[in-house]
């Protein structure tokens, strides 16, 4: 068994020690993957004190077996979440631990073919989790490197008459070329009053001289997602343009010169918010300051006034705050930070001055 899987199954093994747990079983795609390797779209990990079990169907046994080595394969032929209920109930399980994204309709066949006793282990999945391995953060690192290429590449493809999905597809375009295996689902590319948006989806909105161009792109590398934004102007900015930008790189980099190791959540939040709130646009700032990830785009902690969760050395976290104004436009400034003992390192590369984008 490779190092990294065993260190991450013994973590879990301590976790059904400590609640009493016969078995575990995983059914969401990202913890499949960080518990066994295994990426296919079907499947259910069975794991006790002494068995590491993958159930998969006739479409994925063989790449279940080339990617999950230290698992036992199973192939079943019904319903799988039938499966999952006969396995356990031959394990002789009586207390189960489960993920929260379980649906009712999965857990109720599964109750149907077993006696067990079920039991949440969210929370501690997520401990597990939140503290990234090398392994993890050079994927991370990587994409954020596809970011801050294809940031510098859009820079001299925007011009006035192109549409926000031109300027999006490049995007992807560029990443996916350099080596991205996709790009995160809620790709924003947002102009003119369209920037206001904090998840404004790229349209066929044509884009003009004298507005902001919001950029929120992420590329995923071996499952892992990097998060990365950037806004431009096209054409010498207005005195308001230069203001609000303005505010939002300094409440960002005042939260950078804040965080590290030890520091609560909500704590790195009221720094850059305070900024804003005292500039008199508290109420233009709706989402928190930034959120872990990995192998989901958003991931636990958060920075947020209701998180007190203390940052540790090896979690991955964004710093992104953001003023939007309806009808007028909006920025948001985005690093990708990782922490590390004694301060963090900014995996983000790309300059946080305005870039004044040519409109000839």
């Amino acid at each position: 068994m490779s190092v990294i899987n065993k260190n991450r199954l013994n973590k879990l093994r301590v976790v059904m020690e400590r609640m009493s747990l016969d078995a575990v079983f995983i059914v969401s795609k990202e913890n499949r993957r960080y518990f066994s390797g295994f990426t296919g779209t079907s499947g259910t990990l069975i794991i006790t004190q002494n068995a590491e079990l993958l159930l998969t169907d006739f479409r994925y046994v063989e790449q279940a077996k080339a990617e999950a080595p230290e698992f036992e394969v199973i192939q079943h032929t019904g319903l799988l979440q039938e499966a999952v209920g006969e396995k356990l109930e031959s394990l002789h399980a009586k207390k189960v631990g489960m993920e929260d994204s379980l649906t009712v309709g999965f857990l109720r066949e599964v109750k149907n073919k077993s006696a067990c006793t079920y039991h949440s282990v969210e929370t501690e999945m997520n401990e597990i989790r939140k503290i990234k391995d090398e392994s993890e953060i050079e994927k991370i690192k990587k994409g954020i490197e596809l970011c801050d290429l294809a940031f510098e590449h859009i820079l001299s493809f925007i011009k006035p008459g192109q549409t926000e999905k031109e300027i999006g597809l490049e995007l992807e375009y560029i990443m996916k070329k350099n080596g991205a295996e996709g790009i995160k689902a809620n790709h924003v590319i947002a102009s003119g009053e369209r920037s206001a948006l904090p998840h404004g989806a790229a349209t066929n909105r044509v884009v003009n001289t004298g507005e902001f161009v919001k950029m929120d792109i992420g590329a995923v590398v071996d499952g892992y997602f990097s998060d990365f934004t950037r806004t431009v102007v096209i054409g010498e900015p207005t005195d308001k343009q230069l203001e609000i930008y303005h505010i939002v790189r300094t409440a960002q980099e005042a939260a950078l010169r804040f965080i590290g190791p030890g520091k609560v959540c909500s704590e790195v939040d009221e720094v850059a918010r305070s900024i804003i709130r005292e500039a008199g646009y508290g109420d233009n700032f709706g989402h928190s300051l930034g959120h872990a990830l990995g192998l989901h785009i958003h991931e636990k902690p958060v920075m947020r006034s209701t998180d007190q969760s203390i940052l540790e050395p090896g979690m991955v976290i964004t710093v992104e705050p953001g003023i939007y104004l309806p009808g007028w436009g909006g920025v948001r400034i985005e690093d990708l930070v990782i922490i590390q003992e004694g301060g963090y390192q900014n995996a983000t590369k790309a300059t946080k001055e305005l870039l004044v984008i040519d409109p000839s």
